[in-house]
């Protein structure tokens, strides 16, 4: 009897070792089977009456990915490391490659933040991978033939380094907190043009060199946030403190775990700060902003 126990236990902690060893073709191999963040819900935010809202503003910032606060946003800069992907990737692959989203139930992409004017999917494509036709001469025989050039996304995703946010801070009265919602998500795409240079040996014939960045020349890609929690819910950020208790990317932007600069405040004018000031003395008026919201509440409450 003793011996077909014993025999039984062996089986089962066999089975029970074989089963913890988990090996998943996009995770990678784990001790254990990661099945908490696909089941999750984006978090229910406190309905907001007009009536209880005494003081409000409306922000736009900007979220630098190279600074080291953000750098679980930014990387990893390969498409995929055992599932792992960076937020900038994370919106290619959902959004702006994908040509299903732009169905009439998809995730509409604006060319501002005012929330009007749609992109189609032939206007994303050509700012996220920019390309051209151009003439190519062959030096050998000095014969040209017109050629579609274009940059590869490996090429275009660790430049693409900014997000932008619109957001509104105001006061709710009813709760007695300073409380801020979230509206827009905005990217920064360059702008690409053709470089040329001459042939000497066939006749100084002009042949296609590099595609260069445009100095100044962008485009916005928004989209509206709250549309895209839910999928933000369901996907993990790295934490540096503990890889167990990984956040989402609604996480990270409800719980504001990442570091950026105010460039605008609503205003009369409609004009972002580098337009009516520049150098240190803008870095100075975003800093007056951020601390004319934070000061805003306690000007309101007497103790």
């Amino acid at each position: 009897m003793k011996a077909l126990f014993g025999l039984l236990l062996i089986v089962f902690v066999s089975a029970t070792g074989l089963k913890a060893q988990v090996l998943d073709p996009e995770l990678g191999p784990r001790a254990w089977q990661k099945e908490n963040t696909e089941q999750r819900d984006a978090i229910v935010l406190t309905h907001i009456r007009e009536a209880d809202v005494m003081w409000s503003t409306r922000l736009w910032r900007e979220i630098d990915l190279r600074q080291k606060d953000n750098h679980p946003l930014y990387f990893p800069l390969d498409s995929a490391v055992h599932g792992k992907r960076s937020f900038i990737q994370i919106l290619y692959d959902l959004y702006l490659n994908n040509e299903t989203n732009f169905g009439p139930n998809g995730v509409k992409l604006y060319k501002s933040s005012e929330f009007e004017e749609v992109y189609t999917f032939e206007e994303v494509r050509s700012w996220i991978l920019p390309g051209d036709t151009v003439p190519v001469v062959n030096t050998m025989t000095c014969e040209d033939s017109n050629q579609y050039v274009t940059k590869d996304w490996s090429e275009i995703k660790p430049l693409t380094t900014k997000v932008m946010l619109m957001e509104d801070w105001f006061i709710d009265k009813q709760r007695s907190v300073m409380d801020v919602r979230i509206l827009g998500l905005g990217l920064k795409f360059q702008k690409y043009t053709p470089k040329f240079t001459t042939v000497p040996a066939c006749f100084d014939a002009t042949t296609f060199e590099r595609l260069d960045p445009v100095i100044g020349v962008e485009a916005e890609i928004w989209i509206f946030f709250p549309q895209i929690r839910q999928d933000l819910a369901v996907l993990e950020c790295y934490k540096r403190q503990n890889d167990a208790a990984r956040l989402s990317y609604d996480d990270i932007f409800l719980q504001r775990i990442f570091s950026s600069y105010i460039y605008k405040e609503e205003n009369v004018y409609d004009r972002r700060i580098n337009q009516y000031t520049s150098g240190l003395d803008a870095l100075l008026e975003a800093e007056r902003i951020k601390n004319k919201v934070f000061e805003e509440e306690q000007n309101l409450w007497h103790y």
